[in-house]
């Protein structure tokens, strides 16, 4: 009963504390509708984002609603997950670091009858936050300080089902309700002249739609494969946007209509499984943002992302510690999704490793918490000349609980 409360004690927390700080003090979060986040737990980010071919009854996977199905008989999976991370923008010869801690998601997943899962949980959609400032016109009559800022995100509350019809085949829906605020701040402080802001400011209230399908097939008496496929329904997200100008005489406000859009997107992958011990799996994803125009400025551009990952999971019933742990890396590519000054902003690219260490309760072994460790490096690449380069450091803590909720007693 303590380790159940516990739990849910770490579920209320994070949501509370969900908004406090989202972790991005990037200035290409300026951008877009922000930094998009990986929407992925804390097995998927051991390896690079993998997750479309990935099941099973162990662990959460939101990349693909149809993982769900997988879910055990009688136990409920929690699990929350933050990250740490160290950042170094680099421009030129010049260079700065800085440090941040941010909650990233919460989840659980159940059986509500035979072969159908459903899973619930929190997470960002997206992120912002900057602030930095330069000097233009140095020395002219037109010399200024132009400073920038930028703060909020777009959040993903959701719930989704995963059914297995037949043996080997599983379906999903996943359903979330995206909302959240975004402003930037632009201030142009002149030397000789009348100072100015701009004010760009958007509300966002909406849905998400995502559809999944999985289908697993022996290769074999000890190999296996599953391939998957998902797909996200693009709209109009009908967003309040507004951009406001303010001199020391005027304040003028226009209204943006039909301009934030979610894409449509479409993902396809692959896991290949030996002996239940090895795991190898890719996947390419689509989202086509072309059909944005952000505050009727920046144009969205479709967005290609390639994950691959593998994993070794020797033996989880061994006593011994090194052979009970789940040991997993990966990397992907992900190109931009705005353009920047009419050119393509940045390339990511991030490679991962981590280790899955399962605490068991002697008493009953198949009430544990498992502890997810990585740690992922990204690089993001300006594609325009003179623009900043990024280096993120992430270390990402999950933890999952995995209790045996709907167990029957049976009295002798």
């Amino acid at each position: 009963m303590n380790k159940k409360i516990l739990a849910l004690l770490i579920i209320l927390l994070s949501f509370a504390g969900a908004n406090a700080d989202n972790g991005s003090n990037s200035p290409y979060s300026r951008y877009g509708i922000g930094l998009l986040a990986d929407q992925s737990l804390g097995i998927n980010r051991q390896m690079g984002g993998l997750g479309y071919g990935l099941q099973s009854n162990k662990y959460i996977n939101i990349l693909n609603p149809a993982s769900f199905s997988q879910a055990d008989t009688l136990t409920m999976l929690f699990e929350a997950g933050f990250s740490l991370q160290n950042v170094n923008f680099k421009e030129g010869e010049k260079s700065i670091n800085a440090k941040n801690a941010s909650f990233d998601y919460v989840a659980i997943q159940f059986r509500v009858c035979k072969n159908l899962g459903m899973s619930v949980g929190y997470l960002p959609y997206s992120t912002v936050g900057y602030s930095f400032s330069n000097t233009s016109g140095k020395g002219t009559n037109e010399e200024s300080i132009n400073s920038y800022a930028g703060t909020g995100g777009i959040y993903q509350p959701y719930a989704g089902l995963g059914w297995e019809p037949v043996k080997g085949v599983s379906l999903g829906v996943m359903g979330s309700y995206i909302y959240g605020d975004i402003t930037h701040e632009v201030g142009i402080n002149f030397t000789n002249s009348t100072d100015r802001s701009r004010s760009y400011n958007v509300s966002l209230r909406s849905y998400k739609l995502d559809f999944g399908a999985q289908y697993t097939t022996a290769l074999g008496k000890e190999h296996d494969i599953t391939v998957g496929a998902t797909y996200s329904l693009g709209h109009d997200l009908n967003a309040k946007a507004k951009i406001t100008d303010v001199t020391s005489s005027s304040s003028e406000t226009n209204s943006i209509e039909n301009s934030f859009k979610l894409p449509h997107t479409y993902g396809v992958g692959f896991v290949y499984g030996y002996r239940n011990e090895w795991k190898f799996g890719a996947d390419y994803t689509l989202q086509q943002w072309s059909s944005s125009s952000f505050f009727g400025i920046e144009k969205g551009i479709d967005r290609n992302k390639v994950s691959v990952g593998a994993e070794y999971s020797p033996s989880r019933l061994s006593k011994n510690i090194f052979k009970m742990m789940s040991y997993r890396a990966g990397g992907y590519y992900a190109g931009p999704y705005t353009e920047i000054k009419g050119q393509k902003g940045c390339e990511e690219y991030g490679v991962s490793a981590g280790i899955s260490l399962p605490f068991f309760n002697n008493n009953n072994r198949s009430s544990h918490a498992t502890l997810h460790l990585s740690g992922q490096f990204i690089h993001m690449e300006p594609k325009s000349t003179g623009m900043i380069a990024e280096n993120y450091l992430r270390i990402n803590l999950g933890i999952t609980f995995n209790e045996n909720w709907f167990m029957k007693l049976k009295v002798r």
